[in-house]
């Protein structure tokens, strides 16, 4: 493997290890947090349904941040 094809490869793999962890993090503390307020208010559905959308908003802001310079970088390096 040439250097520039280990780069791409190494970049890619910190992307994916990146986004990993930009998925479950988020989810996950967005889903204790309702579970905790649902637990608190004795409202069981409520909280983790509105908690749950929240987190998947957030994960979706977070993915577009990450993907579309990565996304930008390609198309203009396959344009040369």
């Amino acid at each position: 493997m040439s250097g520039n094809s280990q780069n791409s490869l190494a970049a890619a793999m910190a992307i994916g290890l990146e986004l990993g962890f930009l998925m479950v993090l988020p989810l996950a503390v967005f889903l204790l947090l309702g579970v905790w307020l649902d637990k608190k208010f004795g409202t069981m559905p409520l909280f983790v349904i509105v908690c749950l959308l929240a987190g998947l908003g957030a994960v979706f802001l977070e993915v577009k941040r990450i993907i579309l310079p990565f996304l930008e970088k390609r198309s203009k390096n396959n344009n040369k």
